[in-house]
């Protein structure tokens, strides 16, 4: 094999990843994230005036997820915050995989990486993924409106 035949091959493997990872983000369902969401633990009902609600903004290259919060709040790492980022790693049909950004303090690695899987209309759940397949968190998050 040339040189030539080499480098139209590398860019030939080069173009293929670049279509396979567009197509990958483009299949997640990003209606999904539309609303304004909530969190509920312990059975309480998460759409309550005095829990926190969020919304979701994807960037337009869907690349990052923006958590715009309806108060401050403070975070795991004491920080507070009114919103937040994670870079998004990964996308399926119902799931983005994200990693959360710096601007809500230092976290531990395991922390930092999760699964954000809706199970169905307005309902999500949460999973680290350095947990096992299939072992979520209590947290369940509803959409409290459109």
């Amino acid at each position: 094999m040339n040189v030539t035949n080499m480098g139209r091959n590398f860019l030939f493997a080069l173009a293929l990843l670049c279509v396979t990872q567009t197509t990958i983000a483009q299949n997640f369902d990003w209606a999904l994230l539309q609303g304004q969401w909530a969190e509920s633990t312990d059975n309480k009902f998460g759409c309550r005036p005095d829990n926190l609600h969020h919304r979701f903004e994807a960037s337009n290259d869907k690349k990052s997820l923006n958590f715009m919060l309806d108060r401050k709040w403070k975070v795991g790492t004491g920080k507070e915050v009114t919103q937040y980022s994670a870079s998004i790693l990964k996308a399926e049909a119902n799931v983005l995989v994200i990693s959360y950004g710096k601007d809500i303090g230092d976290l531990p690695p395991a922390m930092a990486e999760w699964e954000l899987r809706f199970i169905g209309p307005g309902t999500y759940r949460w999973r680290s993924t350095s947990w096992p397949e299939g072992q979520y968190n209590t947290v369940i998050g509803v959409k409290c409106k459109a």
